[in-house]
Parts: C-alpha cells; sequence; structure tokens
C-alpha cells in the first residue's frame, strides 16, 4: 500500500506541464530536485541529480524507478520510514550518497541495499534498528562511511561488515552499547582492514568502562565475568503492593535482550511459577521487540491469601541470572497489626512503627563513618535492617546483619578477623586481642565470643612456629570465662564457639611439644595448662594437683571467686605433677597457704593397649584445668544425658587429661579424679563431656564414669577413659559460686557504723523538733542537717551493701547511692567552709546617708543545686553511659576503676582543694584579726530574741515583754564564734575523709590489712558520730535547756522571779520574764513566737507591775556596740534566728524603741474583746513613749539619724537581710497623729498608767524613761492575723 501510494505520487508529478517537472517527478511530494556538479576530472555523460525528500513524512523510500536517472544523492532523513524490505534501492546504480537518519526504522531486511555498487556513504543514525547481520549490507561492495549511531542495538554479531570490504570508517555508537567479550572481535578486525572506529562511538555498559572509546579499550577489558550487566530490567510494579483477596494484579517485566539464550522466569517465594488458570495464575510468553528487549507478563486474576510473600522476575543468559523482585500482601476482610516495638541491640537502637500483618518494615542503620562494620554490597545509605509483621501480627525476628556494630568492644573484635594473619604479625596481634579479653565481663554480644573463638582458631595453627602464643592463647580463652553465662550459651548455639575454644586448647600439647621442648606449663586465672612429652616404655603414671594460693582468701569466702572477680596473682590456677601413684587428698594438701580444687592420677597402665606403640615413638600428655563450668555450654535437648534436661549443672572445676602421638585404648585400671564444689548439693553424678552428641553442640554424658567417693566439699569418681570430666549436681537448694555476695564485713564495722548513725540522728531529729529554739541561723541549719544526712546516708549504705555483689541490680543500686553521697557530703563541706569564710571576711557596706535598707536575702536554693544538683548530674551521666560501670563483676559495690577516674576521684580531687583553700583562708583571716576582737567573750547561754514576741501569753501561762532598742545586728550563731566553728568544720572535715579512705581500704585489701583498717574504720567512726553529737548537742546550753524543757518535773520546780538577760539592756530589745528560771527564759526569749516551744519558758509566769518594776531597775542597758575605729569594721554580735517556720523569717531585727509605741490593749469599756478575752488596739491611738513625746521630739531626729549609720548588712545566703524601718518616716507620721488630739493626751496617759497589768482581765504596757515595753508582736504591725486558737485574733 505504501509502495503503490508513492507510485500514485509521482505519477501525478510526471503529468505536471513543464520540462523541469518531468526532469524531477517527486516534486509535488515535497521533494527537490537538483544538479549535482560532475567530478573532478569526469568526461561528458548522463547528468548528476541530487533528490532531497527530507522532512515529507514518507512512510517508505519512493520507488527507485520514479526517480530521475542521474541520482547520485538522495536526502531521506526525518520521515516515517520504518522498514527497509529487500531492493527498496534497486536499479539507483548511480547513487552514491543515501540519508536515512531521523527515521523510525526498526527491520533492515537481507539485501535491502542491493543494486547499489557505486553507494560510498550510508547514514542509518538515530533509529530503532536493533538486529542487525552480514545480509543487510549486501550489494556494497564501495561502501566508505556508515553511520549507524544513535540506534537501539547493545553489541555487533561477529562478520556483521563482511559485505563491506570497502569500509573506512564506521559508527556505531549507542546509548545501549555493552563493551564485553561480544564486541572484543571488532578490534582485531578494525586493525587488520585499517578501519577506523569514530571517536564517538563509547561504551555505555559496564560502568567501570563508560564513557571510554572503544578503539581505546584494551581486549583485556573486554570480558564476560559475573552476572550480566542489563542495560533493560524492569518490573512493573516494582513497589510494594496491598491488595484485597480476590483482587486482579497483573505484572510485567522487560530486559535486555542478549542472545538467544535469554528467557525470563517468574518465581513465588523461591519456588518457580507454573500456570494455573484454575488459582488464577496466567503467565504469557515472552516476546522479543527488535532483538533487543524481550518482555514477559503474569496475571493473577484471583488473587488468594497464598500470593502473600515475594514474586520474582528472573532473567536467565549465558552469562548468568538477573533477578527483580516486589512483595505482595493480601489483605483479608479483617487486617491485624503488630504494635510499635523498639528493640536495642549491638546493631543499634530500632523503633519498629505500628506495621499491618504481613508487611516487612525497613529502618536505616545507624552508620559510624570511622568504624568497621560487615562487608556489604551499595553504599552505606543503602544499608538497612527489616522485620517482618506475620499474618497473626506479631512481629519475626529481625534481621540486622547488614548494620555496623555500636559497641566499641565488638568493633575491634571484627576488625582483628577481618586482619590478615601470618607468622610475622601473629604474636603481635595476639597480644592485642588479649588486651580486649581483659575486658570480657562487658561482653554483651554473642558475636564478640564468636569473633574471640574464631581469632584463637587462627592461633592454634602459628604455636608451632610461636612458642609464646600458647600463653597467650591459655589467657584469651580464661578471659573468654569472665563472660556472662547467657551469652556464651548463644554463642555455643549460634556457631559452637565454646566448644571451639575447648579442642583449640586441648590441640596446643600436639603443635609445641618436640624434642626441643619436652615439657610446657601455663598458669591463668580460670586456665591451668600442662603437657609432656612421655616414653610409654617408662611411664610409671602420673598425678598433678590443682590449686591456688589461700592469700587473698577472707575468711568466709569460698576459695572459688565468683565468675566475675578478679583473681589476685596469687589466686592463679596451678597444676603440680608428680611421677609414680602418691596418695593425694584435696582436704590435706601439703603446700602451705594453698587449697587444693582438683587432682587426678593417671595409672601406670595407660599406655598398655592391645597394640603397643613402636620402641622409642614419644607421646604427648596434656591437663587442663578449668575452674568451671562456663565453656561447656549444653544447648540441646539433654533430658536424657548426665544433667537430665539441665537439672543439673556443673558443680565443681573439670579436669581434663588426652594423650597425642601415641593410642590409648580402654583402660585397665581407671583414672582418679578427685574435685572440690564449695557446698554440698544434692543428687550428684559423675559425667565427661563428650562433643559429639546432640547433632555436635556437645553434652555431658555419664557413660564410663562413677561416684568413687564423697567427704565434705570434696567428691572423688573414677573414669575409663580420657576426656573432660566433672561433677555435676542440683545446685538449687545450696550456694554457689556467687555465694561470695553473702561476705559480711569485720563485726566491728557494723557496731561503730551503728553508734555514728545513733549520734547522727540523734542530733538531725534534735535540730528539726526544737529548731525554734536552737540559736543557730537558717543556713547554718540547713548545712548542718544536710551534712549529717549525706554522712548517715554513706554509711549506712558502705555497711549494708558494698558486699551484696551477688545481686547485680542491688549491687548497682549502692554503688549510685555510695557515689552521690560521697560527692554531696563533699560538697556541703566545701559549701559551709565557703559561708564561714564569707562570715570571717564580712565587712559592712558602704551605704548613702539616710539610707537604711538592706540588700535582699539571697536564697538557699543555690546550696541545695551545687552540694545536691552536681552529684546527680554526674551519678547520672556515668548511669546513662553504662549502668555496668557500678559493680561490673568487682568484688565489691562501687565504680570500677577505669570510669572511677573521671567520675569520682578527678571530681572528689577538685572539691578537697577548694575546701582546703577555703580553710587555709579562712584560718589566716582569723589568725590575723586584732586581738581586742578575738578577746570579745562569746555567750555559752543564748541571748535573748531580738525582736516582737507571736503571742503575748505562751502555752504555761508565761507574759512575754521585749524591750526594743538598737540598731539591727548581724545574725550568726547564738553559742559558738566563728573560730570555734571553724575549727569544728576542719575535724568534721578531716574525721569523714579519714572514714571513707579506712572504708575503702578494708573492702579492697585482704588478710590482716582488712582487718587493720577495719578497726581503724571503726575508731573513726566513733570518734566522728560523738564530735558531731558533742560539739552540736551536748555543748549547747540553748540545746540542753530545749531537750529539759520536755520534762514537767523540770518546768515545775522552776521559782517565780523577773528575769532579764543580763547581757543586753532594755534598748537592746530584752524581754521581761516572770516567774522564770534564767535559762527557761532564756529559751523562751527565744521561742515565745514557735508553739513547738510554747512551753520552755517553764512553770506559770505573772507580771505584776511591782515585779516588772524591779526588772527595770535591775536591768542595764547594754546596746548593739558601735563600729569600732581602729579597723573600721563593725563588731558582729549574734542574733537570735529562730521563730516559727510560717513566718516570713526566722528572726526579727533589733528595733530602736524610740519608734514603737508601748502597745495598750484597752479594758471593755475602750474597745470590744475577742473570743479569747484579748483586746484589740489601734497603732495610731497608742501614745508615744517618754522618747517619742511631742515634749521630746526635738530630739528624735538626731538619735535616728545616729542609729542608722552602724547598720551592718549580713552574711551572704542567710535570710537576715530584713528592710529596717525607716524611723523618721514614722516619727513624722505618730507626730502628726498625735498632733490630732492634743488636749486629751495628758488625760488618756494617766488613763493607761491607771490600769494594772492584769493578766486574767487587762493587759497594759510599762513605760519608762529609757525604753518601752512591748506587749504586742512585730508582726501585728503588718494586720490582723489569726492566733494559735480559732477564735483569737491579733492586731
Amino acid at each position: 500500500m505504501r509502495r503503490a501510494a508513492a507510485l500514485v505520487l509521482l505519477a501525478a508529478a510526471l503529468s505536471g506541464p513543464g520540462a523541469g517537472a518531468r526532469s524531477c517527478p517527486a516534486l509535488s511530494l515535497g521533494c527537490k530536485c537538483a544538479a549535482e556538479r560532475a567530478k573532478a576530472g569526469g568526461g561528458p555523460g548522463a547528468p548528476r541529480r541530487r533528490v532531497v525528500c527530507s522532512g515529507g513524512g514518507l512512510p517508505a523510500p519512493p520507488e527507485p524507478r520514479l526517480l530521475p536517472e542521474g541520482t547520485v544523492t538522495l536526502l531521506l532523513s526525518n520521515n516515517k520510514i520504518t522498514v527497509l524490505e529487500n531492493g527498496s534501492f534497486f536499479g539507483l546504480r548511480a547513487l552514491e550518497k543515501l540519508d536515512l537518519k531521523n527515521n523510525l526504522i526498526s527491520t533492515v531486511q537481507p539485501g535491502a541495499f542491493l543494486g547499489l555498487p557505486e553507494l560510498k556513504r550510508l547514514d542509518l543514525s538515530n533509529n530503532r534498528i536493533g538486529c542487525l547481520s552480514a545480509s543487510v549490507f549486501q550489494g556494497l561492495p564501495n561502501l566508505l562511511r556508515l553511520n549507524m549511531s544513535g540506534n537501539i542495538f547493545s553489541s555487533l554479531p561477529p562478520g556483521v561488515f563482511d559485505e563491506l570490504p570497502s569500509l573506512k570508517v564506521v559508527d556505531f555508537a549507542t546509548e545501549y552499547l555493552t563493551c564485553d567479550c561480544n564486541l572484543r572481535w571488532v578490534l582485531p578486525w578494525a586493525r587488520e582492514r585499517l578501519a577506523q572506529i569514530s571517536e564517538r562511538t563509547a561504551c555505555a555498559f559496564p560502568r567501570q568502562l563508560r564513557g571510554i572509546a572503544l578503539r581505546g579499550a584494551r581486549d583485556g577489558q573486554l570480558r564476560c565475568a559475573g552476572a550480566p550487566e542489563l542495560h533493560t530490567h524492569h518490573l512493573i510494579p516494582s513497589l510494594r503492593q496491598v491488595v484485597f483477596q480476590g483482587d486482579r494484579l497483573p505484572f510485567q517485566c522487560t530486559a535486555t535482550y542478549l542472545d538467544n539464550s535469554t528467557q525470563i522466569r517468574w518465581f513465588h517465594n523461591r519456588e518457580p511459577v507454573e500456570e494455573d488458570e484454575q488459582t488464577g495464575i496466567i503467565v504469557e510468553e515472552s516476546l522479543i521487540h527488535d532483538c533487543t528487549f524481550i518482555t514477559s507478563e503474569l496475571i493473577l486474576s484471583n488473587i488468594h491469601v497464598s500470593a502473600n510473600g515475594e514474586w520474582e522476575c528472573a532473567v536467565s543468559t549465558s552469562q548468568g541470572n538477573v533477578s527483580k523482585k516486589v512483595e505482595i500482601v493480601v489483605l483479608e476482610t479483617s487486617a491485624s497489626y503488630c504494635p510499635a516495638e523498639r528493640v536495642t541491640n549491638n546493631r543499634g537502637d530500632f523503633r519498629w512503627p505500628r506495621t499491618l500483618a504481613g508487611i516487612t518494615a525497613y529502618q536505616p542503620c545507624l552508620q559510624h563513618p570511622f568504624a568497621a562494620g560487615p562487608a556489604g554490597a551499595g553504599s552505606a545509605g543503602e544499608k538497612q535492617a527489616w522485620r517482618r509483621c506475620d499474618r497473626t501480627g506479631r512481629w519475626e525476628e529481625g534481621d540486622y546483619s547488614h548494620c555496623l556494630y555500636t559497641n566499641d568492644i565488638t568493633r575491634v573484635l571484627y576488625t582483628f578477623v577481618l586482619m590478615p594473619i601470618n607468622a610475622s604479625n601473629a604474636l603481635t596481634l595476639a597480644h592485642q586481642l588479649r588486651v580486649y579479653t581483659a575486658e570480657a565481663a562487658n561482653f554483651s554480644d554473642m558475636v564478640d565470643v564468636l569473633y574471640v573463638a574464631q581469632m584463637i582458631e587462627k592461633f592454634i595453627g602459628y604455636v608451632d612456629q610461636i612458642k609464646q602464643l600458647t600463653d597467650v592463647i591459655v589467657e584469651m580463652a580464661s578471659n573468654i570465662m569472665l563472660v556472662d553465662d547467657h551469652i556464651l550459651w548463644m554463642s555455643q548455639k549460634e556457631e559452637k564457639a565454646c566448644s571451639s575454644i575447648v579442642r583449640s586448647l586441648e590441640r596446643i600439647a600436639a603443635h609445641t611439644l618436640g624434642s626441643n621442648s619436652q615439657h610446657m606449663a601455663v598458669n591463668s586465672r580460670n586456665i591451668a595448662f600442662e603437657a609432656y612429652v612421655v616414653k610409654p616404655e617408662s611411664y610409671v603414671g602420673l598425678s598433678c594437683v590443682a590449686f591456688q594460693r589461700r592469700e587473698g582468701v577472707p575468711p568466709g569466702r569460698p576459695p572459688l571467686a565468683e565468675p566475675g572477680a578478679e583473681p589476685m596473682p596469687d589466686q592463679q590456677l596451678r597444676l603440680r605433677c608428680t611421677t609414680g601413684r602418691p596418695n593425694v587428698s584435696l582436704t590435706s594438701f601439703h603446700i602451705k597457704n594453698s587449697i587444693a580444687l582438683a587432682s587426678i592420677q593417671l595409672p601406670p597402665s595407660l599406655f598398655a593397649s592391645p597394640v603397643p606403640a613402636m620402641p622409642g615413638a614419644d607421646c604427648k600428655l596434656q591437663l587442663l584445668v578449668f575452674r568451671n563450668g562456663k565453656l561447656f555450654c549444653s544447648t540441646g535437648n539433654s533430658s536424657r544425658l548426665a544433667d537430665d534436661g539441665k537439672r543439673r549443672s556443673v558443680a565443681t572445676p573439670v579436669i581434663y587429661a588426652g594423650t597425642y602421638g601415641c593410642g590409648v585404648g580402654n583402660l585397665s585400671e581407671p583414672v582418679a579424679v578427685s574435685l572440690r564444689h564449695p557446698g554440698e548439693g544434692t543428687d550428684p553424678v559423675a559425667a565427661y563431656w563428650n562433643f559429639e552428641v546432640l547433632g555436635g553442640m556437645g553434652g555431658w554424658s555419664a557413660e564410663g564414669c562413677q561416684l568413687a567417693a564423697r567427704e565434705p566439699n570434696v567428691t572423688s569418681l573414677h573414669c575409663r577413659h580420657l576426656s573432660n570430666v566433672a561433677v555435676l549436681m542440683e545446685l538449687s537448694g545450696f550456694p554457689s559460686e556467687a555465694q561470695g555476695a553473702a561476705e559480711v564485713l569485720h563485726p566491728a564495722m557494723y557496731t561503730c557504723t551503728a553508734v555514728l548513725l545513733l549520734c547522727l540522728f540523734t542530733t538531725i531529729i534534735t535540730y528539726i523538733v526544737h529548731h525554734g529554739t536552737i540559736l543557730i541561723p537558717r543556713k547554718g541549719w540547713h548545712m548542718l542537717l544536710n551534712l549529717c544526712f549525706h554522712i548517715a546516708m554513706t554509711a549506712a549504705v558502705f555497711a549494708g551493701g558494698i558486699t551484696l555483689t551477688g545481686y547485680r541490680a542491688v549491687c548497682q543500686a549502692v554503688g549510685i547511692i555510695l557515689h552521690y553521697s560521697s560527692l554531696s557530703t563533699l560538697l556541703w563541706m566545701a559549701v559551709k567552709a565557703r559561708v564561714l569564710y564569707k562570715e570571717v571576711t564580712w565587712k559592712a557596706p558602704q551605704q548613702p546617708d539616710g539610707d537604711t535598707s538592706q540588700a535582699a536575702p539571697r536564697p538557699m536554693l543555690r546550696f541545695y543545686l551545687i552540694a545536691g544538683g552536681i552529684p546527680l548530674i554526674i551519678c547520672g551521666i556515668t548511669a546513662a553511659v553504662n549502668i555496668q560501670n557500678y559493680h561490673d563483676n568487682n568484688p565489691y559495690c562501687w565504680l570500677v576503676w577505669r570510669p572511677s577516674l573521671g567520675a569520682f576521684y578527678v571530681p572528689v580531687a577538685f572539691i578537697l582543694l577548694v575546701t582546703w583553700i577555703y580553710f587555709l583562708c579562712a584560718g589566716l583571716s582569723l589568725q590575723c584579726r586584732p586581738s581586742h576582737r578575738k578577746d570579745i567573750p562569746e555567750p555559752l547561754e543564748p541571748p535573748p530574741r531580738l525582736g516582737g514576741t507571736s503571742d503575748l501569753l505562751t502555752d504555761s501561762g508565761s507574759i512575754s515583754v521585749t524591750l526594743h532598742s538598737g540598731p539591727p545586728c548581724p545574725e550568726g550563731d547564738g553559742v559558738y564564734s566563728l573560730r570555734v566553728q571553724f575549727w569544728a568544720l576542719v575535724a568534721t572535715h578531716a574525721l569523714y575523709v579519714a572514714l571513707w579512705t579506712f572504708g575503702a581500704m578494708a573492702v579492697s585489701q585482704r588478710w590482716y590489712l582488712n582487718i587493720v583498717f577495719s578497726c581503724l574504720y571503726g575508731v573513726t567512726a566513733v570518734a566522728l558520730g560523738l564530735f558531731i553529737f558533742v560539739h552540736h548537742c551536748l555543748r549547747r546550753r540553748d540545746v540542753l535547756s530545749s531537750w529539759f524543757s520536755c520534762c514537767p518535773s523540770y518546768r515545775n520546780a522552776l521559782p517565780m522571779q523577773a528575769y532579764v538577760h543580763p547581757g543586753l539592756g532594755p534598748e537592746d530589745g530584752s524581754q521581761v520574764f516572770i516567774g522564770c528560771d534564767p535559762d527557761a527564759a532564756r529559751s523562751g526569749a527565744s521561742s515565745s513566737s514557735s508553739p513547738s516551744s510554747a512551753g520552755s519558758a517553764g512553770g506559770r509566769c505573772k507580771l505584776t507591775n511591782l515585779q516588772v518594776a524591779q526588772s527595770q531597775a535591775d536591768a542595764r542597758p547594754a546596746p548593739c556596740p558601735e563600729p569600732d575605729p581602729a579597723d573600721g569594721k563593725p563588731v558582729r554580735h549574734t542574733s537570735n534566728l529562730h521563730g516559727r517556720r510560717s513566718h516570713r523569717g526566722r528572726t526579727k531585727p533589733c528595733r530602736d524603741g524610740k519608734h514603737h509605741r508601748l502597745k495598750m490593749l484597752r479594758g471593755p469599756s475602750d474597745h470590744p474583746s475577742s473570743e479569747s478575752g484579748s483586746l484589740h488596739n489601734s497603732h495610731s491611738e497608742s501614745y508615744p513613749s517618754g522618747r517619742t513625746s511631742p515634749a521630746s521630739g526635738g530630739r528624735a531626729g538626731p538619735r535616728a539619724a545616729q542609729d542608722g549609720e552602724g547598720v551592718p548588712s549580713p552574711s551572704e545566703g542567710s535570710d537576715g537581710g530584713r528592710r529596717v524601718p525607716d524611723f523618721a518616716e514614722a516619727r513624722r507620721r505618730s507626730g502628726s497623729r498625735d498632733n490630732l488630739r492634743p488636749g486629751g493626751s495628758a488625760e488618756r496617759e494617766a488613763k493607761r498608767r491607771s490600769y494594772p497589768l492584769n493578766v486574767g482581765s487587762h493587759n497594759g504596757g510599762l513605760k519608762g524613761s529609757k525604753y518601752d515595753i512591748n506587749l504586742a508582736s512585730a508582726d501585728s504591725v503588718a494586720g490582723m492575723k489569726t492566733g494559735l486558737w480559732k477564735s483569737e485574733t491579733t492586731v
């Protein structure tokens, strides 16, 4: 049809008018004809024509007979030609150039270019040609240039250019060109024909040759190795498909067609798929496109639940197979989910999301750019872990093998496995590996054991060349016995790692002993090795004993150390062998200070076999002793074996004997073995380890072994063969090797710790219960209680838990608490030293004239953040990094050595340095103080309360009268001077450091040193407890008064008297107590505002006018001293710092009596009384005292100025920083109020003086010329408050 259409178009062109049209018949098709110049030197002849039919959309080449004669150039580019049939250009014998580029040509039939003998240039570029053969280019003997670039073929068959003998330049670059063995023929052909391959002909595949010009490639690079690299391989759909049961799902797989061997096959879960219309599986036949692509289709027309899983499209070729997979998830009507789960292992921390049942979830691996990991294909970013959620909604075991190890030890061990080993580096690598196995107790993954077992097996091959390897191998195997039992069990179950280690040790003698080495012995913490070269004809028997030194084993600890314990050098296992048959007894071992753990006696008839050995032949005899049975893990069903399904366990050491180089038949005499065990078990069985049972996993077998005798802690047995022998017992109900955790300290430590705790808690309870009556600053109160509490916590936890190593969780908790309390105690001492230094060096701040305000008090929270927060941070970080740092197989519950350097000892050194610097500075400051300041007497009795009282009537019925006067005094301890406080703190600090040191030495040292340091610890504990109790309780009069006030007989025995503290006068805010003992009055003065000390005044006190006047006459004023002009520093007097906790502060400032009125509680005639009988009094209606009355108002201003000049500021951190009232403002206000009633002032004054001071009815105030008596609380100025009783109201 296409040829007929072309003929019709050309016929129409020929019928057109004009000679020009007849000479170019294809004009109507868009073709153009033109004359072409003749060749140089050519004679006259037929005209040369050039026909251009480009871009005309021709579906086929024009009929040759319709083209003008003499056509030498035919341009057919940019058309829609798809097929070149046989003889498409036949008859164009003069044609020299044919251009067919940019068409849709996919098929070129053989002989398509026949009849073109003069063709020199052929351009077939940018088409879809995939199949080429030599027959395609028939009839082109003079072709010089051929361009086939831009097509879709990936290779050229050999001989494709055989029909082109004149070819000089060829270009066949394509985007799929594969430079492999199939193109290797091109290079020799080009060299032989002197043809030139275009520079643009470059390789696209494989990847390593991409972009390289084919003519520049070497023959060796053009090879076919491994799986083929296909330029096209697609599976549609390519992503996971989630479908419902009964749906239809088609698959299409397209791949590169290499040759006739290329096929596509389908697999489901690695099983081949066959067409089955009944189940809805339809497999279409494969289709080949243009000799380049092959396509296959699979249709699932009725999906069933069984279609779950992976569907695979596999392309098989003569070079290999390549496949693509896609996962199908079939949902039923009710789908289930796997819950979100977090998995943490040695490969990383993986958070698996909530996943639909049947789906496989993927998580990226945590990459370590500088870490070694398992080698795998693909880049690091492609490594993923996967985990499948099964149909029931449960997670299956995940695959983390592509992820790197997160544990440093595991990564290092894996690096060792990857290293090549030879005779030159074996010893060096072995020593390096031994260093890492020393931390075997920290192994957390079974692969750690697997890698060490692999390395030991490699090293065994070099022990015959390097004798020193034996020591290293034995020590590494000994270190592996420190690994946790469960990890060893998993490594045995995974790859028989434990059996591999044991068998490697058993082969040492076979490789090492010889003519130059007749004997070898190696000792280690858990394994003893001994080997001999024996001549069978001269053998007379051999007896060996495994023992260890007694040194380092304290009384009460079993000789078998716990698995994680670090034996001392003298506690290593040793073997001592003697010839003959001596009588060996484990209970009466003759070596001094040693304990025998196992013995073996090999009979003289050991080598008496039915087939005698060759005379003069050497036999190698090897013995091994394992401290326990941790390397003999039974992983299978051992119910028929000696351990009876793991009901029994290895309770003794394991001893081994074996021979090499000589045959040992059935023994006529048994091998006698004696083994020690730490306690009495039940149901003992003699057994040997059989490597062949349970599928090669190994297990304990009782065949050929039987018990011979039993003694306390020793069992003897006889065996008829040589192997690893042990005694198995039922261990439940008797102490195991972990019995060391029950070790107790020296009795003196418990007794003396109890005395220390009694003193500390007595002090703590006293200061909490009587805090309102003890003259100590709030700051000092907090520091003392915290210091005593943390010392008590350290001592109690140390004595009660330092040896609980058998309980890992408890032991770790003990280590963390000791770590925290030790640091916190030292920090509280440092804080107290700093506060003491501040008080010693305190100076009064310079304040502007008229400004008597003081800075706001700084909170106590900062002290808690320092002394409590810093230890919490350090302990938290240490535990978060590795909780195993606490205990971690130490013989006591404390930090292991390396982490403790940075987490404890360095911080402690810094804290001690800071504390001692403060001690030094404070001591020098005290030493340099002027003598007149040092000689100021410090009263040993508490001074009176400097401030108002909360209640007029105490619980005991006494009346508290406060005398206000003087400026505020800085707060401090009410009993001890700064010098006494300094030396007390230094003594406490020294005793605590000594206590901690002696305690640490007592648990870490052995034998007699343990007893010495235990006694020193006890003496220090008692000294510290008694010192704190005596200094802070017994030597304080306020504490003693608080204790005695609790006794009713002590209160009732007090006489009735008025008491004013002799040290301070009325202007200092003294209180008058009537009918009280002086000591009780002192206590009452300090506790009148505290309900807890309401009865501390002792007895019932009644106040009368006569008694008050008498107390006024007896009292002598002693105002707060003015600043010393010699050094410019005010003398700091102690202040009474106590009161109810519910108040704003526990202290009240000393106030000038001139600016406080006498609080008169008026009778019923003036104001109604409250329910409790207390009378309300308005502060504005109170008359001024004699010194602040209008008559004396002219002297008030200067006096106030003088009082304000000497106001010092309190020491840092105290709560004594109170705002001093503005006395001038107070006088101005009171004066203005008094001037409103000038006429009645004298009358009201006389009326007030006439009231009797009767407790039962009216409460009056006593005025004097020098001071006021204030019967109201200082807090009453602020407003109305509810008192101690329900109906009481205080103004």
